[in-house]
């Protein structure tokens, strides 16, 4: 059987079948629901039949005996005003008083027929004749018991009473006396009687009647006209829905076959139509994920493509930081990122050295290690990723000036050469810095395979900052002196180069000591070359101890030194020379003998030339000879003194 004809059998069945159940069903219930009204109110019109004829019956009872008591006590006077009183105010229609000797009438009169007494039962009434009234007597008697006078109260019973008295049962009522035809009033359609009970008055009681065979034809032509509209609207539906889903069936094999532009017609609104408009959405959506992950692996590649570049041409620090984060970021759809490194001064302090993206801060980001929440992943030493609520995750708690996030991972490293560390200011096994990201695209939280990858990325970091700075150690090597740790004569070259380029440029002055030691070879020949590199590596530390951080010392060779002052004229050299003269003769030096422990002290004192750049010389040759020149001067002049060279 065809998906169509499934359709088609099972909303018939769906349909038709509740249908005729519902049908059967409502024409029991309505039926039952009938009977059940009928009774219900002939129960209700017999109960108010009996209650309206009880309370016209204790009104008139009521007034007899008022009567009788009024007698008693105020006389038959009183008694005949309570009388025209109560059939003024319509209580009962007439009241006979009757004193044995006269009766006195009051109201209406009566016609003939049986009075209906109130505390009697109905046979004796019906017994009778017709009944005209409802009647009730008061006695007024003497202390022996003798009859005084009789109060008889009375409720006309005739048409316009049983007229009342339908209206407020609304229901038939047909008053069984001895009359012919009856007295009836109210609907005359009525289905059934009910003889009243335990009443004055016999009454048959009658509410409308209510045929069901109307409504059984209308439950049959609803039945025929649903099946009708059930055939045909299957039929329509089957149709409707088998042809879109074709259709999907059909694009869903293109799709599976690759070809992502495969769409679906989409008719009408309904839940197949927007499965339809889903399924295009869908394959639209994956068409655009399918370009942007095409997009994203050519972007990584070219970002790695970059970094690989980078690495291997450059050892500028801060710009292989900058593309390794750039990459990173790329790599986990973080929005923003930096990289810190542990300070070179302060070891304890960690400062921005690359940064990417909107970090929410003005200021580069500086913190402590084991504060904040750098701080406290640097000094943990263990990657940690998580969402930042309040300012706190994971333990840690933001301090000020760290970027405000939502969500964020980090990794820390440490370098890879020997003990750990290419860093010397950094104790052995101690983070080299952190690579941190932060805020995921999408407000997701990054995940473990995130942080896999900036693990990576870390490790690069460690390299390049290792790498870089083994170089600048070992180019550090190559321009120091080993001995006193001063520049050497190469870097001493270099320097004065960049120096005068500099005075050409703004014109600013600087100056050139040449520094020579007093009598060393004495010392060398007395004590030997052992005691002779004490000395010289003293005097570069008390040298150094008194220039500024502008200022470079060079050891030029043998007992020879250099000192170049920037921004410093011939006041300036002269006020720098009998410092650095005070620095090294003011304090003797202690020394020790080779393979002795004793130790001795030796005075030592230095000779210096000055010359300055554009006054003694306008080239690096010039201007150290001037400086040398000046040297000789002063060691001509009997040494431990300085001379400004001549003027060039």
């Amino acid at each position: 059987m065809s998906l169509r004809a499934r359709l088609t059998t099972a909303f018939l069945v769906v349909v038709l079948g509740p249908v005729l159940v519902g049908a059967i069903f409502v024409g029991v219930i309505v039926t039952a629901v009938s009977d059940t009204r009928t009774a219900e109110q002939l129960e209700r019109a017999s109960v108010m039949v009996e209650s309206t004829i009880g309370t016209a019956c204790e009104r008139i009872q009521t007034s007899a005996a008022t009567m009788a008591l009024a007698h008693s006590h105020t006389g038959e006077d009183v008694a005949g005003e309570i009388a025209q009183l109560i059939v003024q105010r319509d209580i009962a229609d007439s009241v006979v008083v009757d004193n044995g000797d006269s009766k006195h009438f009051y109201g209406a009169a009566m016609p003939n027929g049986v009075h209906a007494v109130c505390d009697e039962p109905i046979p004796q009434a019906a017994s009778q004749g017709a009944i005209v009234a409802l009647s009730a007597t008061g006695e007024l008697q003497d202390s022996e018991g003798n009859l005084i006078a009789t109060y008889t109260a009375t409720r006309l019973v005739n048409q316009n009473f049983l007229d009342q008295l339908a209206r407020a049962t609304d229901s038939h009522l047909t008053l069984i006396d001895g009359r012919d035809p009856p007295l009836t009033a109210g609907i005359s359609d009525t289905e059934e009687d009910f003889i009243t009970a335990d009443s004055v008055l016999p009454i048959h009681i009658g509410v409308p009647a209510s045929s069901m065979a109307p409504m059984y034809w209308t439950l049959a032509s609803m039945v025929a006209i649903s099946a009708i509209c059930a055939v045909a609207l299957a039929a329509w539906l089957s149709r409707s829905t088998t042809r879109p889903l074709t259709d999907l069936s059909e694009a869903t094999r293109r799709v599976a076959d690759g070809n992502l532009e495969s769409r679906v017609p989409v008719r009408g609104r309904d839940e197949v139509a927007h499965l339809a408009t889903r399924f295009n959405q869908m394959t639209m959506q994956l068409q655009r994920y399918v370009q942007a992950l095409t997009s994203s692996r050519d972007q990584i590649r070219g970002q790695l493509k970059r970094l690989g570049q980078t690495l291997s041409s450059t050892l500028d620090l801060d710009r292989i930081l900058e593309v390794i984060l750039e990459t990173a970021i790329v790599s986990t759809s973080a929005s923003a990122g930096l990289i810190v490194l542990v300070d070179v001064d302060d070891p304890d302090l960690l400062v921005q050295r690359a940064g990417e993206g909107e970090l929410g801060i003005d200021d580069v980001v500086r913190v402590r290690i084991g504060h904040g929440i750098l701080g406290g992943i640097a000094a943990a030493g263990k990657p940690f990723r998580g969402r930042i609520v309040e300012g706190e995750t994971g333990g840690y708690v933001r301090v000020a000036g760290e970027p405000r996030a939502s969500t964020m991972i980090a990794v820390p490293f440490t370098g890879s050469g020997p003990g750990g560390t290419a860093l010397e200011h950094v104790p052995v096994g101690n983070t080299l810095g952190v690579l941190v990201l932060y805020n995921r695209y999408g407000g997701q939280e990054f995940n473990s395979s995130d942080l896999q990858t900036l693990g990576t990325f870390a490790k690069q970091a460690s390299v390049a900052v290792e790498n870089v700075l083994l170089h600048r150690q070992a180019e550090r090597l190559s321009l120091t002196d080993p001995l006193t740790g001063l520049w050497n004569y190469r870097f001493l070259q270099v320097s004065l180069q960049r120096e005068i380029d500099r005075v050409r440029r703004f014109n600013r002055p600087s100056a050139l000591l040449a520094i020579d030691l007093d009598h060393f070879k004495a010392v060398n020949d007395t004590y030997g070359h052992p005691v002779g590199d004490q000395v010289l590596a003293e005097v570069a530390r008390r040298l150094n101890a008194q220039i500024r951080d502008v200022d470079s010392a060079f050891r030029q060779g043998g007992e020879e030194f250099m000192v170049l002052l920037p921004e410093t004229n011939t006041a300036g050299a002269n006020t720098v020379a009998e410092r650095l003269s005070q620095a090294v003769s003011s304090q003797p030096f202690t020394v020790r003998l080779p393979g002795d422990k004793q130790s001795i002290q030796l005075n030592i004192t230095i000779s210096l030339g000055i010359a300055v750049f554009g006054e003694h010389g306008s080239n690096t040759g010039e201007i150290i000879s001037a400086a040398d020149n000046a040297l000789y001067a002063a060691k001509s002049a009997g040494r431990d003194t300085w001379r400004v060279a001549q003027a060039h």
